[in-house]
């Protein structure tokens, strides 16, 4: 997986992450495709642990929502325009088929340039 240098949220979508039932956070998407994402977040996690996350991909004038588990597998710091954060390499571990068809059309669709004509 390539790291993932604009973190545009209509480009490649935002998340809600959580490693317990009761605190949820949120971060922006670098980079995803079929077998993992890059993250940046404020909050400090470590490399090995797992998240359940819901991921919003732009679909239109909607979002379509995924709900997956992911491994954290590496992890750096960044600063951009000000932002700290934590930058995160996920790798996806379970995801249901309906979710996968879902990101693949995603994919294909953002591969194919129409989800950054339907945002601007």
């Amino acid at each position: 997986m390539e790291k993932g240098k604009d973190f545009s949220p209509f480009r490649h979508g935002a998340l809600e992450y959580w490693e317990t039932w009761d605190g949820r956070q949120c971060g922006v998407i670098g980079h995803i495709d079929e077998k993992g994402l890059s993250v940046r977040s404020h909050v400090n996690m470590r490399v090995g642990g797992e998240l359940r996350i819901r991921i919003f991909l732009p679909s239109g004038y909607e979002f379509d929502v995924l709900q997956v588990v992911a491994k954290i597998v590496g992890k750096g710091f960044c600063s951009v325009e000000g932002w700290e954060a934590y930058e995160y390499e996920l790798e996806l571990i379970r995801m249901s088929e309906e979710d996968r068809l879902k990101l693949k059309a995603f994919l294909e669709a953002r591969e194919a340039g129409s989800i950054e004509q339907r945002v601007r």
